[in-house]
């Protein structure tokens, strides 16, 4: 795990021009550690996907962590210096594992964690780009998918997902900024999440 320093901390943004992007506020994150990778949290394999919010929550909690939050997320992607992409701006399709233009059926082009070495923030934090999605413990509240919405009943508890797939042209987008928001019991085929800590 990494440790990243909490204290004053500035997210969201002066002028939203995204649905999923959060009005810029300041805001205090004590000391944290968090995952390099996404879960397994291990180099050269595939982080898992296709995982439901409450078996991350459990599978974090199995280890002695929790699932971070969107703070926290939003802060490790960032480097305190407010940038766009974990590694920096402008885009670079190249960086991490999102150049895909559109889903084309099949199974989603998952990287290993760790094959892209330049996909990694200021302080060490790997892949928060593009490959997965990312479950954070945060509830959602902010626009649903017609889709879900459809099937699932008034007063499902939504969760929020940080971080853009390897799909491009989405509507939650692929930088720090990405944000979205599914049941707590539904599966997809691109969302994983990654693991935090207190600080000890």
């Amino acid at each position: 795990m990494v440790l990243l320093q909490g204290g004053s901390v500035r997210l969201g943004v002066d002028a939203p021009g995204q649905a999923y992007e959060r009005p810029a506020f300041s805001g205090w994150l004590e000391p944290f550690c968090m995952d390099v990778y996404e879960y397994p949290n291990q180099a050269g394999v595939s982080p898992m996907a296709d995982v439901t919010w409450l078996q991350a929550w459990d599978l974090c909690g199995q280890q002695g962590k929790r699932l971070c939050s969107a703070d926290e997320w939003e802060h490790a992607c960032r480097g305190g210096d407010g940038r766009r992409y974990s590694y920096g701006e402008p885009y670079d399709a190249q960086a991490c594992n999102t150049p895909w233009d559109r889903f084309q059926g099949g199974a989603p082009p998952i990287a290993p964690s760790g094959s892209h070495p330049r996909c990694v923030s200021p302080q060490g934090v790997a892949d928060l780009n593009g490959n997965l999605s990312e479950w954070v413990e945060d509830q959602w509240d902010g626009e649903k998918p017609r889709f879900e919405e459809e099937v699932f009943p008034a007063g499902t508890t939504y969760r929020t997902v940080r971080g853009g797939t390897m799909w491009g042209g989405t509507f939650y987008g692929q930088d720090c900024l990405s944000a979205h928001g599914h049941p707590e019991t539904v599966t997809h085929m691109d969302d994983g999440f990654r693991c935090c800590a207190e600080a000890d």
